[in-house]
């Protein structure tokens, strides 16, 4: 039962039945990670879907050169993985856990059963997949068209968001735990540079950081000062 209180508020999952639910719940494992765990390899044979039960996963790719870039971050009610689930090929990039994680793994013979027997689920990946490709275009456009000092700038940009949280004062919570070393793999940049951009923020009163918490405390501001990094 608890694992069918958890599908429903997958997105993929949200429009079905209760009995395709159950369906899919019986076919489910788990899997729990410690923070820094890797869950699979960029390169390595993949069958099986992962769908967030809590933690946060960041999704990267190593390049030719050996640089580490994340693309993307996923956390609560999210999954990942699906791509080699549906091709049939390697896993096109890593996947580790950035804090304590706890998945439900859904193997790829019972996923594909899911998608041909149950076209709600079809249409929800694909929309899924057709919104994480844009933004995958979008992500690379920033990467070759910006600095790297606009690129640590549009990255929290980008998290406050997808991720943010508003509170009191007009101030925006990056609700993630994002260590700079993070940063600097998702702006493709290093982590001194990281490290100086933060810095200027702060003294300008645009951002604060606590326990590597990032809130953005003036989102306009933050946006201009974008055309100045």
């Amino acid at each position: 039962m608890a694992n069918l209180e958890l599908l429903r508020n997958v997105p993929i999952f949200a429009r079905l039945t209760d009995d395709q639910l159950r369906l899919i719940g019986a076919s489910l494992g788990t899997r729990a990670c410690g923070r820094g765990e890797t869950i699979f390899h960029q390169g390595s044979d993949g069958d099986v879907l992962y769908l967030i039960v809590h933690g946060q996963v960041r999704i990267y790719t190593i390049s030719q050169l050996g640089q580490e870039l994340s693309v993307k971050i996923f956390r609560d009610g999210d999954f990942f993985g699906e791509l080699a689930l549906l091709d049939g090929q390697p896993r096109s990039a890593s996947a580790e856990a950035m804090r304590p994680t706890t998945t439900l793994t859904l193997h790829r013979h019972a996923f594909r059963e899911a998608v041909r027997t149950m076209p709600d689920i079809a249409v929800q990946v694909l929309e899924e997949l057709s919104a994480r490709l844009r933004g995958t275009n979008t992500y690379i456009e920033h990467l070759a068209s910006h600095s790297a000092p606009q690129r640590v700038v549009r990255t929290l940009l980008d998290l406050a968001d997808q991720h943010g949280v508003g509170e009191q004062g007009g101030t925006t919570r990056i609700d993630l735990y994002l260590t700079q070393d993070d940063l600097a793999s998702l702006a493709g940049t290093t982590r001194e540079t990281v490290n100086r951009v933060l810095s200027g923020l702060r003294e300008q009163g645009l951002i604060q950081i606590e326990r590597a918490r990032v809130s953005v405390l003036n989102l306009p501001q933050l946006e201009a000062r974008l055309e100045l990094a």
